[in-house]
């Protein structure tokens, strides 16, 4: 199993729950294991705190997971569902269309890759809106229904 890491989750990580100085061993587990990975969208998030923008930088410079063209097609599958979804309305949606927005790019990365996307995204509370909600938030990442599928 491949996990593809979020920014969220080592960001909070870092800062409050394995703080470097106290479980060190967690960071060189995640620097030297081959099955845990992430999308240059991730890689150019992580501006902060300057000691773990650093860490990710040694750590994943060379690894990083660039779109290919499968990917790039995944996304637009992705991109097509949450607008055609009818459970966003414009404001919700445009979160995600920011070419920078890195969380569409994970889901299309770990399908295509067929990963497990690690993050901290709505901490465990975040549901999937009601179809016809229109709900004004940013799609979460969070797990989706067995039986939800986009497109080929």
């Amino acid at each position: 199993m491949e996990y593809l890491i979020d920014s969220n989750s080592l960001i909070d990580a870092h800062e409050k729950w394995y703080r470097p100085q106290v479980f060190g061993s967690v960071w060189v587990c995640l620097a030297t294991h081959s099955n845990v990975r992430m999308t240059s969208f991730v890689y150019n998030e992580i501006k902060y705190p300057d000691e773990l923008a650093l860490w990710t930088k040694n750590t994943f410079q060379k690894q990083i997971i660039v779109p290919t063209l499968e990917i790039t097609r995944a996304y637009n599958d992705v991109m097509n569902w949450i607008t055609q979804s009818k459970r966003w309305n414009a404001a919700g949606i445009s979160e995600w269309q920011s070419p920078d927005k890195a969380d569409p790019w994970l889901i299309a990365t770990a399908k295509v890759n067929s990963q497990t996307i690690v993050t901290l995204d709505g901490n465990g509370r975040a549901t999937m809106p009601n179809i016809g909600s229109n709900s004004k938030k940013e799609p979460k990442l969070m797990r989706l229904p067995l039986s939800l599928t986009f497109p080929q």
